[in-house]
């Protein structure tokens, strides 16, 4: 590898890390916001409410999460065309060498996080069949005076059937793995890891992934088994 392409490929890897970061962020706030679900509905159709209330605010925020996202995977693309590059000829035998499963399926579970999305903004931003019935969902706010979204009644309803909650779970499972590994290689692009000392930021990464999991998950489950109503 050239001392150009070692340059370029810590500039993808920062610049990774960088929109990874931005994503991560956001999942927690969008995981803080579903947890409203536990709440009586006023609750979240409240929120849901003050989301859609200043359409600049609302539409900044879904650019840079459609920037970031477009960008993370540009470099996760460009980053394995380096590898590719650097070892033309493939190895007799591939080893793992002690590589992390979730070292090794990053690509894996990236696919399956871009089709998780899509699946989610299909299920319940654009309502398409079969989903369309809960574009008519809607409650009143005595604070508003106004109807809005029925959000707590279209989460119900859309994560009720089993395959769809399903999903959801399978979608959290890919969420897992690449934080897992994902939070680890932010720091080491930032040159924030001391390999020598404590591995914190395995610890860090590990236990975000186990709350993103969790923290998703229960919503589906808990209305399945009827839980939330």
């Amino acid at each position: 590898m050239t001392e150009r392409t070692s340059v370029s490929t810590i500039g993808l890897k920062v610049l990774m890390g960088a929109t990874g970061l931005i994503l991560v962020g956001y999942v927690c706030l969008h995981m803080l916001g579903n947890w409203q679900i536990f709440l009586p509905a006023v609750y979240i159709n409240q929120y849901a409410y003050l989301l859609k209330s200043v359409p600049l605010v609302l539409w900044t925020v879904r650019l840079v999460l459609l920037g970031s996202f477009v960008i993370h995977i540009w470099c996760a693309v460009r980053l394995a065309q380096l590898r590719r590059e650097a070892r033309p000829a493939p190895y007799d035998q591939r080893k793992p060498n002690g590589a992390s499963w979730e070292s090794r399926s990053m690509l894996l579970t990236g696919i399956g996080l871009g089709l998780f999305v899509i699946f989610h903004l299909y299920h319940f931003t654009w309502h398409f069949p079969p989903f369309s019935a809960f574009e008519s969902f809607t409650a009143h706010l005595s604070e508003t005076r106004r109807s809005v979204p029925d959000v707590h009644r279209m989460m119900i309803e859309g994560l009720r059937t089993p395959w769809v909650a399903g999903v959801y779970l399978l979608g959290m499972g890919c969420l897992f793995f690449h934080v897992r590994h994902g939070i680890d290689g932010i720091f080491s692009s930032f040159g924030l890891v001391n390999r020598r000392s404590f591995p914190w930021e395995r610890w860090l990464a590990h236990a975000l992934g186990w709350v993103f999991f969790v923290g998703f998950s229960v919503i589906p489950v808990a209305i399945v088994l009827r839980w939330i109503r």
